[in-house]
């Protein structure tokens, strides 16, 4: 990763991932209950998220991603009465059912990043295959639902302390080595 884009992107790490994980190790001892030291912990992105865009009008990916994260997680936390397990999940919650619908698309034949390349890339001339597009939506769909599964089997085998340590950067491994089989696979279909 270039020197650059690291040091744009650490403060949004830190704030999103460091600093929740600090205050649920605080937190969790007083509150005595993981549920509500997880939401509140949960809830730091949130606020540094909305409190970015208030001061700067400027929307960070990571937090966004970490906002819809924290509503999906209080949604299924009301639904299933306050379950732990919900609270560690909230990024499988979201990558597992997405990785589902991709490569349901892709197995009908209907894949879905045909729709985002007439969008975008049609529009700039870009020709890619109906074929290509329907591997790399089956391939992104598929590290998104392994993405999944790894956090799930984490999440019910791993104390949450640890979890919360590991979680994250284990999820982003699998998907940063999903992406790394994307690009090249779309290298590879480029240079044919």
């Amino acid at each position: 990763m270039k020197p650059e884009l690291m040091r744009r992107l650490l403060p949004s790490l830190v704030l999103n991932i460091a600093v929740p994980l600090v205050v649920y190790l605080i937190l969790n001892p007083v509150v005595g209950s993981e549920v509500v030291a997880l939401a509140i912990s949960a809830a730091i992105p949130l606020l540094v998220t909305v409190g970015e865009f208030a001061v700067r009008r400027r929307l960070d990916p990571i937090g966004v991603v970490a906002v819809v994260g924290f509503v999906v997680m209080l949604a299924l936390l009301g639904l299933t009465g306050g379950n732990e397990l919900v609270v560690k999940l909230q990024d499988a919650v979201l990558t597992g059912p997405l990785g589902l619908v991709l490569i349901g698309s892709a197995a009908i034949g209907k894949p879905l990043l045909l729709v985002v390349h007439r969008f975008g890339g049609a529009r700039q001339g870009k020709s890619v295959s109906r074929r290509a597009l329907t591997v790399l939506t089956a391939l992104i769909g598929g590290v998104l639902v392994l993405h999944a599964a790894v956090l799930l089997a984490l999440a019910v085998s791993l104390p949450t302390t640890t979890y919360l340590a590991v979680g994250k950067p284990i999820g982003w491994a699998v998907i940063a080595a999903g992406l790394i089989a994307a690009f090249v696979y779309r290298n590879r279909v480029r240079a044919a």
